[in-house]
């Protein structure tokens, strides 16, 4: 590291940590280190040397003076902090930065205070992620109604607004590559901007950050586009940030996904998803009853940590009713955990899965804590992310379900059985350990799922899943 490269990051830590956090908190402002910035130029495709280098959301400009540290020379940046942009043209030479509201701003007018000749080759950065709400608005002065109307349809964030408008200063063809929140991949309100994307634009990588940046909340990921329409055969190179690296984890076909986006980590994650998604039938498609919260606020009601697998602390298990409580806090370490519920109350901290038959809940609550139940969770409907998440609804019912023969699902009294010992056996204890693997290997069978596969998921499962739900000590 050049002691040019050191006086500048302490003069930008200086600035970052000098604004006040609450204002940070509220505008999504969070710098990115100078180290990460020069990963993401490198992973960019080999862009000429000369070609114009755009980030509208620069702050002290770290992205800039890494992109000039790689040889680009033709650097502009744009920030509504004017203080912020003093010291870019302090502290990178040569570049053109303007104070100005990049996402409000009418574009014409912002291009034309950059002096830009022609629109942009690359546009690079870690634009604000913030609820447009309250105080935080769109320029209601300038912003084009187009901008706002396409923003409040496509999920109300800065970070996506920033998103549309980059469009508007971005050449036929250039690279956009931004960090961006990691649930924009999944997350229901971002879905109508995801499907323009994967049909319009043509997705180069997306590299998983994990919880990259300290005092933000969820995870991150870097998004490269193209800016021209998929091509045929276009694949999406999907990596992740591992031992201060962007690591190759494996390519999927863009034709693959219409809307929600997986991180499959391997060649064999996405044998398997196809597996389980291609020809089984869906938890949505079970669930007779209700699948949600819990609502009671009685003092007597079930909370989230009064319920352990298979039963509770201090509760007695009911024996009849048509209801499988789940504890709505789900974290990758001890996966699922849920106990039939019978005709007990529930509060808010508590998922219930209702239908009519007694004996479907407890095979159901089998499946729930299977293996391959939290496998799939994890990998395919939390995308691999190692934050606490819920158990809602819109996850559960994805959950893929054994096939049936003669209207019965396969291996249903084996199951019932197993989850029967798992009740009544002293939790935690040998036995109880050993039914947990009598379990799993009855729900391999019941779903078809072969022995390299099923080796595959116990490897990784015990991979992430912490060791006290592995086997009894």
């Amino acid at each position: 590291m050049t002691m040019t490269q050191d006086l500048f990051k302490v003069a930008s830590n200086e600035y970052e940590l000098s604004l006040n956090g609450a204002y940070k908190q509220e505008n999504g402002i969070f710098y990115t280190d100078i180290s990460l910035a020069e990963k993401i130029i490198n992973n960019l495709p080999k862009p000429e040397k000369t070609a114009v280098i755009l980030d509208p959301c620069c702050g002290t400009g770290n992205f800039l003076f890494a992109a000039k540290k790689h040889g680009y020379n033709n650097i502009y940046g744009i920030d509504v902090d004017r203080s912020a942009i003093e010291l870019c043209k302090k502290n990178i030479s040569g570049g053109i930065y303007i104070a100005a509201d990049f996402i409000g701003q009418l574009s014409e007018k912002t291009i034309k205070e950059l002096k830009l000749q022609n629109k942009a080759d690359v546009i690079i950065g870690n634009p604000p992620y913030v609820p447009i709400s309250g105080n935080v608005t769109l320029n209601t002065t300038e912003a084009d109604d187009w901008l706002k109307r396409k923003v409040d349809s496509a999920g109300k964030n800065l970070f996506i607004a920033a998103l549309i408008r980059s469009f508007d200063f971005l050449k036929e063809g250039g690279l956009l590559s931004y960090i961006i929140p990691k649930n924009f991949l999944h997350v229901s309100s971002y879905s109508a901007l995801r499907q323009t994307l994967l049909r319009e634009k043509q997705i180069l990588s997306i590299v998983d950050l994990g919880a990259c940046f300290k005092n933000v909340r969820g995870e991150q990921i870097v998004l490269t586009i193209k800016n021209s329409p998929p091509v045929k055969g276009s694949k999406i190179n999907i990596k992740k940030l591992s031992n201060n690296r962007f690591v190759k984890m494996t390519l999927i076909p863009q034709c693959f996904y219409s809307d929600e986006i997986l991180l499959f980590n391997c060649n064999e994650d996405y044998a398997v998803y196809n597996t389980l998604t291609s020809s089984y039938s869906k938890l949505n498609d079970l669930a007779n009853g209700y699948v949600g919260r819990g609502k009671s606020t009685s003092a007597n009601s079930v909370s989230g940590k009064e319920l352990r697998k298979f039963g509770y602390k201090e509760r007695a298990l009911p024996q009849s009713g048509s209801r499988i409580f789940i504890q709505n806090i789900y974290s990758t370490e001890s996966g699922i955990i849920a106990a039939f519920g019978g005709a007990l109350e529930a509060s808010q901290t508590i998922t219930i899965f209702t239908d009519g038959d007694e004996k479907m809940c407890r095979y159901v609550l089998g499946i729930l804590h299977s293996r391959l139940c939290n496998f799939f969770l994890y990998k395919y409907c939390y995308n691999y992310s190692r934050l606490t998440m819920h158990t809602d609804a819109k996850y559960l019912k994805k959950i893929p379900l054994p096939p049936q023969k003669d209207g019965f699902f396969n291996n249903f009294d084996e199951i019932l059985s197993v989850v029967t010992l798992l009740e009544n056996d002293a939790y935690m204890s040998k036995s109880w350990f050993d039914n947990i693997e009598k379990l799993n290997k009855i729900i391999y069978e019941a779903y078809g799922i072969i022995d390299k596969q099923a080796e595959y998921i116990d490897a990784e499962t015990q991979r992430f899943q912490s060791k006290r739900w592995i086997k009894y000590e």
